[in-house]
């Protein structure tokens, strides 16, 4: 399930990602905060960390196809889109990472290609829901 959110996302997230004569990096290998990239000579501070949650009593009745972008899609990717736009403003250069797993990492996740956005998607025992959380690594110049 966590892959088809991926794939449905890469082109909502293109759509919506829009960098206006800035440049965007991608660099594929997974990463931590603060973890560093050289781009044109420059060192780029993988510095901001962005995460949007969304719980879901039952996930099943969100899946079929005319609903997934706009209940599950679209919450989770604004969110990421706002807080990129809004430190992208005045700046040409966006580097983004896929997030690195952490110890302790449980459920299924998959990754936005060429954006590193991952998707993961894990039960809340708490409360019975199906957590669907967005994270973004990036940083601007």
């Amino acid at each position: 399930m966590v892959d088809v959110f991926a794939a449905l996302a890469k082109p909502r997230i293109v759509s919506l990602l829009r960098l206006q004569g800035a440049k965007r990096v991608y660099e594929p290998t997974p990463g931590a905060l603060n973890s560093k990239i050289e781009v044109d000579g420059r060192e780029v501070i993988l510095a901001k960390w962005k995460r949007a949650l969304q719980p879901y009593r039952e996930i099943a009745r969100f899946v079929s196809e005319d609903r997934v972008t706009q209940f599950i899609i679209d919450p989770g990717l604004l969110p990421l889109v706002t807080a990129i736009s809004k430190d992208m403003l005045g700046r040409k250069l966006l580097v983004t990472r896929p997030v690195a797993v952490t110890p302790g990492f449980k459920g299924a996740a998959a990754y936005v290609g060429d954006f590193g956005v991952r998707i993961h998607l894990f039960p809340d025992e708490d409360s019975q829901d199906t957590i669907v959380a967005w994270e973004c690594l990036y940083g601007v110049l």
